[in-house]
């Protein structure tokens, strides 16, 4: 039976390591804990069994932009699935949660937030429920790299159906952060943990050391074929990175937040049929998209963790063949801005801020929701970017204000009336009449639920300005004919507590928050500057594996097999060379003259590893140390 609904709804022919096991465990009606790598196949764990099961699957997950990528792909499976997501009208969500009641649909996503609602648990009392799931589970830890206090209730869900078991997901858990998600989820005691080792053996891990590093891009996709991605910490960056790319023959574009849904759609479906060949992006970019021949995944910048890294970095390669994950770094200035942890003194003062911004009196603000142009709040207050983005993290894992994903809503319509109402309505209304047939010959679906309308593709048809059509749509409405919702975008922040008349932070919650972020930090840090050890082994090790063996593949390896070095004896030679460089200049001759029992090959591609990451600098015909790059 599990074999032929694969076949059916995925086309796979059999299972990925640990799937079928999984799947029998939540068929069993165990609480789960699934650990896999990302690209191991997380979704299928829990959607197969939710077709199979009888009563609704209820998927807990912390991104709207995740939630709708899983809806569209199962919809595509004909697989009946909804978002319940902060973007519908409150009529829509009612509409929404009768027809799961209704059992119109086998897997309803969710936020933890709209799970912990008086309006979603009474409605749940009265839902059959096949199980629960909890994806990106690491958020319930405060020892997880991206924690949603949030997460913390869902286990309560347990009292109100007793007999539904969990399953929680995740690529990116460490030890601790397993302990967590066992605890706060109320697992029983018999645990079914099934973990996967997060290696990947088609991966490359590189860093390069670059102070040009579009001109390193540029050079690696020259030596390479496929498509790839390039991860920026900022909306500017990944704009000034993609035109430099352009300029240099490269098919590229650009990926954030910022962008208009359309455009983001655009941009994303070009790339997946491989009409562009490079994205750079935010971090906004990849969550649930699974293209399989990605070759490349570049990080122009630091990312803010380890998990982060990883998660990213396996978007490479999932098709099993060779794939390169590179790190460029040394932009110190870059590193210190972006993973500063804030002081509880600019937390207040950020927090007081925005209470001003949006006019919150004391003692209320709680659970309202406002729009936070985020331009023109740091602009107000004099505050920087880097700074507010990473205090809004911190405040919502304190449990104080919560910014929401930048919606692209589009307007919304769905007809009030019948289609005989409807006619003798066109018959009476000429001009209303042609814009009705417009909407009839578009679009389908309209008398039965709401349906998002583009207004550039609708003007362009009825030859008319979209601000005639948005009229002609409002008098429809006013006429009582539609139920019209124009559309909304921009980002915006939920208050979740009422504004204090004097602000306290639970400073053993910070402390803890910020001595985890520090230690990733340190962590990558380390990642990066390491010359003897083997990259992927020290991700590994990051998530509670130790393997002996190395990859063979990374830079490390590929050095040390390059000059059959051993792991000490390079270290020596490195410091040696640093040594007698640092404040001189040294022919090749005269750096070889160092090491007289060595080969002169094995040096010879010592220094030239040390050149390309810049450790070195040459000069005519000597060699420096690179003071710039400590």
């Amino acid at each position: 039976m599990l074999e032929s609904l694969l076949k059916k709804h995925w086309g796979f022919e059999s299972f990925r390591p640990l799937q079928r096991e999984i799947i029998l465990s939540v068929m069993q009606g165990n609480d789960t804990l699934a650990l896999l790598p990302t690209g191991g196949g997380k979704s299928i764990c829990y959607q197969l069994p939710a077709l199979a099961k009888e009563g609704v699957c209820f998927v807990f997950s912390p991104l709207i932009a995740l939630m709708k990528d899983q809806v569209d792909n199962l919809t595509k499976r004909n697989i009946p699935a909804i978002a319940l997501h902060s973007g519908l009208t409150s009529k829509e969500l009612e509409a929404e949660l009768q027809n799961t009641l209704n059992g119109r649909y086998k897997l309803v996503y969710l936020s933890p937030e709209r799970a912990a609602t008086k309006q979603f648990r009474s409605y749940l009392k009265n839902i059959p429920v096949s199980f629960f799931v909890v994806d990106e589970a690491h958020c319930i830890s405060q020892w997880g790299h991206q924690f949603r206090p949030e997460y913390l209730q869902l286990g309560e869900l347990k009292e109100i159906v007793p007999e539904a078991n969990f399953i929680a997901v995740s690529a990116t858990a460490t030890d601790p952060v397993q302990t967590d998600i066992l605890k706060f989820l109320n697992f029983k005691n018999d645990e079914h943990i099934y973990r996967k080792s997060f290696k990947r053996d088609n991966l490359s891990y590189l860093v390069f050391r670059e102070s040009n590093k579009v001109q390193r891009i540029v050079k690696i996709l020259s030596k390479m074929h496929g498509t790839g991605l390039v991860y920026a910490n900022t909306r500017r960056k990944c704009e000034e990175v993609a035109n430099l790319l352009q300029s240099n023959g490269i098919s590229a574009s650009f990926y954030h937040g910022g962008l208009e849904s359309s455009v983001r759609s655009q941009v994303q479906e070009d790339w997946l049929n491989n009409k562009t060949r490079i994205v750079v992006c935010t971090n906004a970019f990849g969550m649930g998209i699974d293209k399989p021949d990605v070759r490349l995944v570049i990080h122009f910048e630091t990312p803010k963790s380890p998990e982060a890294y990883y998660q990213e970095a396996g978007r490479a390669g999932r098709d099993n063949l060779a794939a390169y994950c590179i790190l460029l770094t040394n932009d110190s200035e870059e590193k210190s801005s972006w993973t500063t942890y804030p002081s509880l003194p600019q937390l207040e003062h950020i927090l007081n801020c925005l209470y001003n911004y949006h006019q919150v009196a004391f003692t209320s603000g709680k659970g309202i929701t406002y729009p936070l142009n985020i331009q023109e709040f740091i602009e107000r207050f004099r505050l920087k970017y880097h700074e507010v983005n990473n205090a809004l993290g911190v405040l919502h894992a304190l449990g104080f204000v919560k910014l929401n994903e930048a919606l692209f809503n589009l307007p919304k319509v769905k007809f009030l009336v019948g289609q005989e109402e409807l006619y003798k309505y066109q018959v009476a209304n000429e001009v209303q009449d042609m814009f009705i047939k417009l909407l009839l010959r578009s679009y389908g679906g309209m008398f039965e639920h709401f349906v998002g309308l583009r207004y550039d593709e609708l003007a362009k048809r009825q030859k008319c300005s979209q601000e005639d059509l948005k009229r002609q749509l409002s008098k429809l409405a006013e006429d009582n004919i539609i139920d019209y919702i124009p559309g909304q975008s921009g980002n915006s922040i939920t208050y979740l507590r009422a504004r204090p008349t004097q602000i306290e932070f639970d400073k053993k919650v910070y402390v803890t928050l910020r001595d985890r972020e520090e230690y990733r930090q340190e962590y990558l840090e380390l990642y990066s500057t390491n010359n003897s050890e083997c990259r992927e082994n020290m991700l590994l090790k990051y998530f509670g594996e130790d393997r002996k063996e190395d990859c063979g593949k990374c830079d490390i390896c590929r050095l040390l097999k390059k000059t059959s070095f051993k792991k000490n004896e390079l270290n020596n030679v490195i410091a040696l060379i640093k040594e007698q460089t640092v404040n001189n200049s040294l022919t090749f001759e005269a750096i070889l003259s160092l090491f007289s029992t060595l080969e002169e090959k094995k040096i010879a591609s010592t220094i030239k590893w040390l050149l390309n990451n810049e450790h070195l600098i040459k000069t005519n015909r000597t060699y420096t140390w690179n003071k710039n790059q400590e």
